[in-house]
C-alpha cells in the first residue's frame, strides 16, 4: 500500500508540473482580454482632428450667418435709398410753378397773365421735361416739351394736334438743367418771384421724320406712335408787338426768366 501511495503522489506531482509547464507555454488569455479594448481606443491625434473639424464647422456657420446679416443690411440700405432718398430727390426735381408776364397781344392795356406748367429736371441725364396744361385764358395749345442737352434737340408734342415737332436746341433761350433747377428752387423757396415779359420765336415745318430712334430715347418715348416733323427757325426770337397773320399753332412755355411763345407754322 505504501508503494501505491507513492506512485500516485509522484504521478500527481508530475501532472502538476506538466500543467504548470503547459500554462507557462500558452499565452496569457486574461492579458489578451484586458489589452483588446486598449487597441480599439482612438489615438490622441484622431481626437485632436475631430476637435478641429467641429471648430471648423462652427466657423463655417458663423461665416454664413455674417454673410446673411450683411446681405440683409445691403438690401435694407437699397430699400431706404430707393424709397426715401430717391423719392425726396424726385420731389426736389419736380416743380409745379407759374409765372406772371405782360401779355402785349391780349389787350392794349398790357394785361398781366399767368402761365402754369409742370417741370421735371433730370440732372444726371441732362434733360428737362415740361408739361403745359390747357391755358385758362387761351394764348396757346397744351403741350409736352423735352429739351435734351445730350442730343442738342428740343421736341414739342402738341397735344391738341397729337403731333411731334423736333428742332435743334436753342441754348440762348433754354437754361441748362442745373441753372433751370436753381431758378425754380429759388421760386419754390419764395426768394425769387418772376414777373416778366414774353418773346416770340417762329418755326416752319420742313420734313417728316420716319426714324424716331435717331432722336434719342427721351424724345423717342415722347413721339413714338405720333406723326413727327422737323422744324426750322425763321428769324430770331423777338419781343411780341403783334401776332403774325399766318396759320400757325402757338405753344406758350418758359424755361428761363421770360415766357416764350413758339409759333409752329406750315402745320401738316
Amino acid at each position: 500500500m505504501v508503494k501505491i501511495s507513492f506512485e500516485l503522489a509522484a504521478v500527481g506531482g508530475k501532472a502538476d508540473k506538466a500543467d504548470k509547464a503547459h500554462l507557462a507555454s500558452e499565452p496569457n488569455a486574461d492579458a489578451d482580454i484586458l489589452l483588446a479594448p486598449a487597441r480599439e481606443e482612438q489615438p490622441p491625434c484622431q481626437r485632436h482632428r475631430k476637435g478641429i473639424s467641429v471648430g471648423m464647422s462652427g466657423m463655417c456657420y458663423l461665416s454664413m450667418g455674417m454673410v446673411v446679416l450683411l446681405m440683409g443690411l445691403v438690401f435694407a440700405s437699397v430699400y431706404i435709398y430707393r424709397y426715401f432718398f430717391l423719392a425726396q430727390l424726385a420731389r426736389d426735381n419736380f416743380f409745379h410753378c407759374g409765372m406772371f408776364y405782360e401779355d402785349s397781344l391780349s389787350s392794349k392795356l398790357r394785361m398781366h397773365m399767368e402761365l402754369e406748367e409742370d417741370v421735371n429736371i433730370y440732372l444726371e441725364e441732362n434733360y428737362e421735361r415740361i408739361n403745359v396744361p390747357v391755358p385758362q385764358f387761351g394764348g396757346g395749345d397744351p403741350a409736352d416739351i423735352i429739351h435734351d442737352f445730350q442730343r442738342g434737340l428740343t421736341a414739342y408734342h402738341d397735344i391738341s394736334l397729337d403731333k411731334c415737332y423736333v428742332i435743334e436746341l436753342n441754348t440762348t433761350i433754354v437754361l441748362p438743367p442745373r441753372n433751370f433747377w436753381e431758378l425754380l428752387m429759388n421760386v419754390k423757396r419764395g426768394t425769387y418771384l418772376p414777373q416778366t415779359y414774353i418773346i416770340q420765336e417762329e418755326m416752319v415745318v420742313t420734313e417728316y421724320v420716319s426714324d424716331k430712334e435717331s432722336l434719342g430715347s427721351f424724345i423717342y418715348h415722347l413721339c413714338n406712335g405720333k406723326d413727327t416733323y422737323r422744324l426750322r427757325r425763321r428769324g430770331t426770337p423777338r419781343r411780341i408787338t403783334k401776332r403774325a397773320a399766318k396759320h400757325c399753332n402757338a405753344i406758350r412755355h418758359f424755361e428761363n426768366t421770360f415766357v416764350v411763345e413758339t409759333l409752329i407754322c406750315g402745320v401738316v
